[in-house]
């Protein structure tokens, strides 16, 4: 298996994964937020709300984009994710909520799976042709 092919193939992975993980947390919201009390609600809502616009985006350029080739949008959600990791830790610390770290470090890896499918395997002729990717 070449190194483009292994690349593309974790890269599939985890997007099964981040959608797993996102209907996960729907089901398990513990997940994103470690809230026994009940005292976060609203601001747990809030944080449910980006996990559900971030697995309705993997779910759409999946089936739009990703399974032919899509490297400029595995980038673009490799920063949504990035950002996502970023605004959930400082959203965490301005209101005092215990964010899973899990959840966080999840975020981390998608962006980097995203990344490092848009930077090592897209193929040589998509850096001279804007219509490749």
């Amino acid at each position: 298996m070449t190194f483009k092919k292994l690349i593309t193939a974790h890269f599939h992975l985890a997007v099964f994964v981040s959608i797993g993980f996102g209907i996960a947390a729907f089901n398990e919201p513990d997940l994103v937020l470690m809230d026994e009390e009940g005292l976060f609600g609203p601001l747990r809502n809030n944080l449910l709300f980006a996990v559900g616009y971030l697995l309705l985006g993997q779910i759409g350029l999946w089936w739009t984009r990703y399974q032919n080739g899509g490297y400029f949008e595995a980038l673009l959600m490799g920063y949504t994710f990035l950002a996502t990791a970023f605004g959930a830790k400082i959203y965490a610390d301005v209101n005092g909520m215990p964010v899973s770290p899990a959840f966080v470090m999840a975020l981390y890896y998608f962006a980097f799976a995203h990344f490092l499918y848009y930077f090592l395997a897209r193929p040589k002729e998509a850096d001279s042709d804007p219509t490749v990717g």
